[in-house]
């Protein structure tokens, strides 16, 4: 069953904030879908427009322990927060971030898979067969921290996408999870909805005519949002006094594609040339396990060489976030 969320009225007036694209906002209710008795109707969706939004992902003992989670570990490793002053250079213009918390805290674990929003995502890249991890961090915008400036683009994305027949299964695909309310004010995320086939928001913008619009997501902590990383969006700006609480999960199509006679596609490429998965994870007993996160790039494949040297680790990017 689908549920119906609030809109944003256009905050774009404010000359303090972002250039957020052409201030032509959705008028229109925007449709929520329960993943658990709407899976297939959630993916109708998803293909037709790039994105979708799923109700009631978290339940209220998961949103407390993610929200712990963040409060112990910006108390006990501000360092991996960026919170102490040597701010990170990822870490600049998008509020705070831990980049890679499933390397120290294996209680993170089981959300890698979430059994609300992950079958959805298995759906849309082809099955479980197809499904590699790719990237799990945590961001915050947090209280009364001002305006933050962030314009619309696009995440990985590969040109063949303009061509191909079909264009899904996509390359890649993101999971948001709002860990806070994100309600009127805050910082939403915002999408365009039909865009990941064009160069640039411009030709979006004129190709799709009067079905161009720009969405902002709004919804209670829980709230999951799944989008193909070639849509255009952005972190709206919000009031630059609420906080918002996210976590992203990145994931790529494994396997390769074919039609009776070839093959068609080749697997996504890895998505960063830092991401390191842990050996508990990368190495895991459950060949299913371990098929999910062998999506490696060179730095793990270096690290996984060296039987996952803390030195080796704490040398690459990234290594203690």
């Amino acid at each position: 069953m689908a549920v119906k969320l609030e809109q944003q009225t256009n905050l774009s007036g404010d000359g303090k904030l972002a250039n957020q694209g052409f201030g032509k906002l959705s008028d229109s209710e925007l449709e929520a879908f329960n993943p658990k008795i709407d899976l297939e109707r959630a993916c109708a969706f998803f293909r037709e427009f790039g994105y979708v939004v799923l109700s009631d992902c978290l339940n209220p003992q998961e949103i407390e322990h993610l929200n712990e989670f963040y409060d112990r570990t910006q108390k006990q490793h501000p360092e991996k927060w960026g919170l102490e002053g040597n701010r990170k250079p990822h870490h600049r213009h998008q509020g705070l971030i831990f980049s890679q918390p499933l390397l120290d805290y294996p209680e993170l674990d089981p959300y890698t898979q979430h059994p609300s929003s992950y079958p959805v995502v298995s759906e849309l890249l082809g099955g479980d067969e197809c499904v590699r991890f790719s990237e799990f961090n945590f961001r915050e915008t947090p209280e009364n921290a001002g305006l933050g400036a962030m314009n619309f683009h696009h995440d990985a994305v590969r040109e063949d996408r303009f061509e191909r027949m079909p264009y899904y299964p996509c390359d890649w695909l993101c999971a948001i999870h709002y860990l806070t309310d994100v309600g009127q004010g805050a910082p939403a995320f915002c999408v365009v909805p039909a865009s990941n086939r064009f160069k640039t928001l411009k030709e979006a913008h004129e190709s799709l005519e009067e079905h161009y619009s720009e969405v902002p997501i709004y919804g209670a902590a829980g709230t999951c949002i799944l989008y193909d990383t070639a849509i255009y969006h952005t972190r709206y700006d919000g009031d630059g006094v609420q906080r918002r609480r996210t976590w992203h999960q990145y994931y790529a199509r494994g396997g390769w594609l074919r039609t009776d006679t070839k093959y068609i596609r080749s697997p996504s490429p890895v998505l960063t040339d830092w991401n390191l998965f842990p050996k508990r994870l990368a190495l895991h007993p459950d060949e299913s396990t371990r098929r999910f996160f062998s999506h490696w790039n060179t730095a793990q494949c270096e690290w996984v060489a060296s039987d996952f040297d803390d030195t080796l680790r704490d040398a690459m990017p990234r290594g203690h976030q």
